[in-house]
C-alpha cells in the first residue's frame, strides 16, 4: 500500500513569486559580478543558523570549520590544484531572506556551486535553475522539494538537486513502530500550522485510517500558542494512548505539563521536530526518557566520511569534545552535503564548467557520513532518496556527560540500519 504525503500547492506560488521578484531586484541591484581568481573555486553555503529553526543549523558552523581546515591546502581536480573559497550565509529561518541570499551568491558573488542545508531552500534553488548554477540541497523531504516549484520525480530540475528522505517514509516508520509495540491503536494528533505540518497531517490521517488506527484529531496550532488544554482534553476524552505530530520543543513542554495535570495517560509520544534534538527532551527535565522520534543520523551507525575517513562515532565525539555540546542529527547531513558537492567538483574534471559539475552531481553514487547518496541510480530526477528509521531516548548511563541518549528502535523502511534497542512503552520508563 502506498503512503501519501500531501503538500499545499499554494506554497508553490508564494515561492515562485518571491524568487522571481528577488531575482529581478538582483539583476538591477548587483550589476558588478565578482570575478574569482581563475584557480579559485567559490562555493556558497546557506544554513538556518538563527531564527525559529536554529536547532537544525546549530552544528553547521563547527562542520564548516572542519571542512575549511580539510581544504586549507586546496583540492586537486583535473590534474590542477585549486584554492577553495567558502561563502557562508545564514537564512535566519526566513524564506524571503533565502531568496535574497540566493541572488547574492549566484548573481553577485558568482559562485561555482551552491550548497543549502535548509528546508526553506526553494527560492535560492529557483535562482540557480534560472541562472545555470549547480546546487545541492538537503534537510528537506523530497515531496516539498518537487511540489513547491511545480515539478515531480519524472521531471526534476535543470540545475538543482536534493538528497534526503521521504515524508511518506516517516509515516510508514511511525505506524510500523506503533504496530509492533502492541499499544492500543488510538492516536492523538496535533501539528504546528505550517507547510510541513499541514502535509504531515494529511498523510498521517490517511495512513492511520488505512492501518486500522483510530485518530483523535487535535488540529493545527499557531506558533504563538501557549495553551494546549483543548488538545489534552480531546485526547483524554477520546482514549488516546499515543500522541504524535509536528511540535517544536517549547510547545511540547507546555503540552506535556498540561497533560500530566489533566491525568492524560499515554504509552507513546512520537513527535517530529521536538525530539530530533537533545534540547527537545532535556527541556522535559527527568521526564524525557521514552520519547520517540525519527532518526536520520546517529553516532553509532556504520558509516564514515568520504572526505576524512572519520566514522560517525569519531565525528560526533570530535564535535562534543570541541564544543561541549551533545551531537545532533543534522550534523551528519551538514557534513554529507560537502561530501556530495566536493565529489561532484572532482568528478567534473573542471569545476568552472557548470554543465560538467551539474552532470557530475546527477552521476554520483557516493558512500557518505549518512550512508549512500545515489543520484546515478535514482528513479527520481534530481533526487537521491536516503534512509529514515525510528528511535527512542533513554536515560544515559551513570557518569555520562549528557542526560539522554538516542537509540534506533525500528527500521521499517531501512533494514540495513542496525537496531540498537527495543522500543518500549512510556510506562516502562516511569
Amino acid at each position: 500500500m502506498s503512503t501519501h504525503f500531501t503538500w499545499p500547492r499554494a506554497n508553490r506560488r508564494q515561492i515562485i513569486k518571491g524568487a522571481a521578484a528577488s531575482a529581478s531586484a538582483a539583476v538591477f541591484g548587483f550589476p558588478n559580478i565578482v570575478r574569482a581568481a581563475e584557480d579559485t573555486i567559490r562555493i556558497g553555503y546557506i544554513d538556518q543558523i538563527t531564527g525559529i529553526r536554529a536547532n537544525f543549523g546549530e552544528t553547521a558552523p563547527w562542520v564548516v570549520e572542519q571542512i575549511q581546515n580539510h581544504l586549507k591546502d586546496g583540492i586537486e581536480i583535473g590534474g590542477k590544484k585549486w584554492a577553495v573559497e567558502i561563502l557562508v550565509r545564514d537564512s535566519q529561518s526566513d524564506v524571503n531572506r533565502m531568496g535574497s541570499l540566493g541572488n547574492e551568491l549566484v548573481l553577485r558573488e558568482n559562485v561555482d556551486l551552491l550548497l543549502v542545508a535548509d528546508g526553506l531552500a526553494a527560492p535560492a534553488l529557483e535562482i540557480c535553475d534560472q541562472n545555470g548554477t549547480p546546487a545541492v540541497s538537503t534537510i528537506l523531504q523530497w515531496e516539498p522539494f518537487y511540489a513547491s516549484r511545480g515539478s515531480g520525480p519524472d521531471k526534476g530540475y535543470p540545475w538543482s538537486f536534493l538528497f534526503f528522505w521521504s515524508g511518506a517514509d516517516i509515516i510508514k516508520n511511525y505506524i510500523g513502530m506503533w504496530k509492533a509495540s502492541g499499544i492500543e491503536p488510538v492516536v492523538g494528533t496535533f501539528y504546528e500550522d505550517n507547510d510541513f505540518g499541514r502535509g504531515f497531517s494529511g498523510g498521517m490521517t490517511a495512513e492511520l485510517a488505512a492501518n486500522g488506527f483510530k485518530e483523535v484529531q487535535g488540529g493545527l496550532f499557531k506558533e504563538q500558542v501557549d495553551d494546549f488544554s483543548n488538545q489534552v482534553a480531546a485526547f483524554r476524552d477520546g482514549g488516546a494512548r499515543i500522541v504524535t505530530g509536528l511540535v517544536f520543543p517549547q510547545h511540547f513542554a507546555t503540552f506535556w505539563g498540561q497533560a500530566k495535570q489533566a491525568g492524560l495517560s499515554l504509552e507513546a509520544a512520537t513527535i517530529a521536530a521536538a525530539f530530533v534534538f537533545p534540547a527537545g527532551v532535556e527541556v522535559l527535565g527527568d521526564q524525557g526518557a521514552g520519547m520517540s522520534t525519527e532518526i536520520w543520523f546517529n553516532n553509532e551507525l556504520p558509516f564514515k566520511s568520504s572526505l576524512t575517513g572519520q566514522s560517525a562515532h569519531d565525528f560526533c565525539a570530535a564535535y562534543e569534545q570541541s564544543t561541549g555540546k551533545q551531537w545532533a542529527q543534522p550534523m551528519g547531513y551538514h557534513h554529507a552535503v560537502w561530501e556530495v558537492g566536493l565529489a561532484a567538483l572532482k568528478a567534473s574534471g573542471d569545476p568552472k564548467n557548470r554543465a560538467a559539475v551539474r552532470d557530475a552531481i546527477a552521476g554520483l553514487d557516493l558512500d557518505t557520513m549518512v550512508g549512500k547518496v545515489d543520484f546515478k541510480n535514482s528513479k527520481m530526477k534530481s533526487v537521491a532518496n536516503t534512509w529514515v528509521t525510528m528511535g527512542q531516548w533513554h536515560r544515559a548511563k551513570e557518569g555520562s556527560k549528557f542526560p539522554y541518549e538516542l537509540f534506533v528502535t525500528n527500521n521499517v523502511t531501512a533494514p540495513h540500519v542496525p537496531i540498537q534497542k527495543e522500543f518500549m512503552p512510556l510506562s516502562n520508563f516511569s
